[in-house]
């Protein structure tokens, strides 16, 4: 008989099945809380329930403001190592995502079992209480700034963020230089922002202190800006020759591009500032181990090689990056330390500045 085998179904219809009886108590129990009680297990013995328990789940739900094609990549990879899982992705970023999500909470019926998004949907999420904390054990591989004490966020990866422009239309020593020479005449109309980008008016805000930067928003407004959403888009944009600059673009996806031979660079302004990125947990996720196995798989080497294969930078320390030069400068990170704060009023401040006038 095999000893271990039983020791781990035994475990198993303990600490999964049970939850799911009829008990009023214990169904109310919420994903975090389930996923608490492997933690008195042994490494080893606690990786062999969880499986197990996914197992027993078939699926989960994952959403994330990726590309689609690193979506696609990221799912598969992590679908060779554990293959008896189907995994349901939903991509979007932005509003769209925490807009999704709280439409399924507030009619009872959540789908989402692992969230990824920026620091600002992340404190939005939690605010509304539909995360849970989950400390995966790959969390002792990342420093205490990429995660937060409670446990509801984990760096999935950063982003930092550059001034892109395209190199047939500008040469380099043209290029803008600072935030003050956006607001040259010669770039009005030129330039390509995000419609929801409130990490950058944030940090530019506490950059040059509140009333000077709002006064600095202001005249940039007046540069008609052609706002769009979402960095990839605008990229692919500037590559096409529709506008010669891009304020915010993620660093990886230009030099992705630049190094598929498109014509298009960068420059660090500054401030120079990334975004972290997290992977959540949903409070109520339907398939709470499965997410919690797709969760330590993502944040694991083998995950965050994955990751960065794409370009983007991750947090896990000892990862080799495929871009470090987007690590040669110290950048401000917009966490949720940062956002929570002041996310309402940024992002209002930001739609009455280049939104409404409009």
């Amino acid at each position: 008989m095999d000893v271990m085998r039983d020791w781990v179904m035994l475990l198993t219809l303990i600490f999964v099945w049970l939850p799911f009886g009829t008990a009023p108590a214990v169904a109310q129990e919420t994903a975090g809380q389930l996923l608490t009680k492997l933690d008195r297990l042994p490494p080893e013995k606690r990786q062999a329930v969880l499986v197990e328990a996914a197992k027993a789940e078939r699926e989960i739900t994952f959403y994330s403001s990726m590309q689609a094609q690193q979506l696609d990549a990221l799912t598969k990879a992590f679908n060779k190592r554990f293959p008896f899982l189907k995994v349901n992705t939903w991509r979007a970023s932005g509003n769209k995502q925490f807009l999704k999500v709280q439409t399924e909470y507030s009619a009872g019926r959540p789908l989402v079992d692992v969230v990824n998004a920026t620091a600002e949907e992340a404190s939005a999420l939690k605010k509304i209480g539909v995360l849970d904390p989950y400390r995966s054990p790959q969390r002792e591989f990342f420093s205490t700034s990429d995660k937060d004490k409670e446990g509801y966020f984990t760096s999935l990866y950063v982003i930092p963020m550059v001034l892109g422009y395209n190199t047939k239309m500008l040469k380099r020593n043209e290029v803008p230089t600072s935030y003050q020479d956006l607001l040259n005449p010669k770039w009005t109309g030129q330039m390509f922002l995000d419609n929801e980008p409130y990490d950058w008016f944030a940090v530019l805000l506490r950059h040059f202190g509140k009333e000077r930067g709002l006064q600095y928003m202001r005249n940039l407004a007046k540069q008609d800006l052609v706002l769009i959403r979402g960095r990839t888009a605008q990229s692919q944009l500037l590559v096409a020759g529709e506008r010669p600059i891009a304020i915010v673009l993620s660093g990886h996806t230009v030099l992705d591009l630049k190094a598929n031979e498109a014509p298009i660079d960068w420059v660090g302004l500054e401030p120079f500032f990334s975004s972290a990125n997290y992977i959540m947990l949903g409070r109520r996720a339907p398939h709470p181990h499965a997410g919690a196995l797709f969760v330590d798989w993502a944040l694991s080497e083998e995950g965050q090689s994955v990751i960065t294969s794409f370009g983007r930078v991750v947090a896990r320390r000892g990862v080799r990056q495929r871009f470090p030069e987007l690590l040669e400068r110290q950048p401000i990170t917009v966490d949720p330390n940062f956002i929570a704060p002041i996310l309402e009023e940024s992002s209002r401040q930001f739609r009455e500045i280049f939104l409404d006038r409009r």
